[in-house]
């Protein structure tokens, strides 16, 4: 019984799964419901899009607003990750990633075909060639621990110690992520966009 309990954490979070049925899922929904308020959401979040490059607003308060809005949802995630909603939060977390990305190329294509798929790209580098792995790297830590807290009852020194070191870590490679977002993608996108033509 103890070698199978032991094989079953082995096997560990099944992070990149839920995130491409997320992502699937987010390809999917879009397409469905295409007819409604999607299409009218999207070119008005792309429009909006583009006004932002254009003003160029960056600096300093547009990076407290994204340490606010990313470094508040890593810290929430932690704290689950420390009791046993952490298995569900991780789950659903992982999938609502994949399925964000998701929507967000399928509705950009809906509505401009395949430079759409350039929009797509430009709001997303660089910064979520760091998102992506830490992001599953940081829901499969969480999975972890919080599936060790519900199976034994309780949570380790040992286990929390190496959990608060992958945390710390992670949200620094994290913080990279956001200041390429604030200072970089904005520079990409402008030229995405002014590549693609749309405007």
């Amino acid at each position: 019984m103890k070698k199978r309990i032991n094989s079953d954490r082995k096997k560990g979070f099944p992070g990149l799964v839920l995130f491409l049925g997320g992502f699937l899922l987010g390809n999917l929904i879009p397409n469905i419901l295409w007819k409604m308020e999607w299409q009218q959401k999207t070119i008005a979040s792309v429009y909006l899009l583009e006004i932002f490059v254009d003003r160029g607003i960056s600096g300093r308060e547009y990076l407290l607003e994204l340490l606010r809005m990313r470094g508040s949802y890593y810290i929430l995630c932690t704290i689950c990750g420390c009791s046993v909603f952490g298995v569900p939060v991780a789950v659903a977390g992982t999938i609502l990633f994949g399925a964000e990305l998701g929507s967000l190329f399928a509705m950009s294509v809906l509505s401009f075909g395949l430079s759409g798929g350039l929009v797509w790209i430009g709001l997303l580098l660089p910064q979520y060639l760091i998102y992506v792995p830490v992001t599953l790297c940081f829901m499969s830590w969480i999975f972890e621990l919080s599936f060790g807290i519900w199976k034994n009852r309780g949570i380790f020194p040992e286990k929390a110690g190496r959990f608060a070191g992958k945390v710390i870590l992670g949200a620094l490679i994290y913080m990279g992520g956001i200041f390429l977002e604030c200072y970089v993608n904005p520079w990409v996108t402008e030229k995405i966009l002014g590549f693609a033509d749309l405007f």
